[in-house]
């Protein structure tokens, strides 16, 4: 027999997809469930307000029937908690929000908990979506951070890993020194912004400090070696 639970819990989007005529289902990181897949009927037809709530990185309160070991839930209800407005008229913003849910939809299996990096996830979109600027730091910061907390936190001196070396974190004249604040630092410190300020990045830093984060998460998940939402956030950037 399936036991049908109906359960509420905060939910970032991650990606949507059509199913069928005229439903969607959402992959969505929710922060008491883990990674789930939400059925979403109706939100295709054309005077549904549904679709509007599922778009990738939107903060939201779902009600939905849950069944255990099963892989898609049904939606009943649903409410932002933030409406990420800013998001909406600001390309940059936006582009860096989506490369944000895409490393968490890469690197996160179904149903496994991580009520930290969701409150890391929810905090950093609230930073792209309130700050004018720092978002690269930002971006670097949630990357090291989301390597922590799934138990892969870089460790600067050893770049010896089995089958590779990583780049060095020394190469950029003050790239050292910002691994190390960036991995030490929290975002809900007070004074986390000011913190960012203080960090002079020059080209040759965000060389190396990019190529840096991302062979230690290339290393440690394959899946993350073609995220689509970077590619074009580079393009955006050059």
């Amino acid at each position: 027999m399936t036991v049908i639970m109906i359960v509420q819990t905060p939910a970032i989007i991650l990606k949507r997809f059509p199913f069928g005529d005229t439903s969607l289902i959402a992959h969505c990181f929710t922060r008491d469930y883990g990674k789930v897949s939400i059925m979403v009927r109706g939100a295709q037809r054309k005077k549904s307000p549904r679709s509007a709530y599922f778009q990738p990185a939107n903060y939201l309160e779902v009600l939905m029937y849950y069944k255990p070991m099963r892989d898609l839930h049904t939606l009943s209800k649903v409410s932002f908690i933030k409406n990420w407005i800013h998001f909406q008229d600001d390309l940059k913003r936006l582009s860096y929000a989506l490369v944000t849910v895409e490393l968490v939809d890469k690197t996160i299996a179904d149903y496994d908990t991580h009520e930290d990096l969701f409150d890391e996830l929810v905090a950093t979109l609230s930073f792209f979506h309130r700050e004018e600027k720092y978002f690269n730091l930002c971006f670097w910061y949630f990357e090291l951070r989301l390597l922590k907390l799934l138990g892969f936190q870089p460790h600067l001196p050893d770049r010896k890993f089995p089958g590779m070396v990583l780049p060095d974190p020394n190469g950029g004249p003050n790239s050292r020194n910002i691994l190390e604040f960036l991995i030490h630092t929290n975002i809900n410190n007070p004074s986390f912004i000011e913190e960012l300020s203080k960090q002079s990045v020059t080209p040759k830093d965000r060389h190396v400090i990019g190529n840096y984060i991302t062979a230690n998460l290339e290393y440690h998940f394959d899946s993350c070696r073609h995220l689509k939402s970077l590619k074009i956030l580079k393009q955006l950037l050059s």
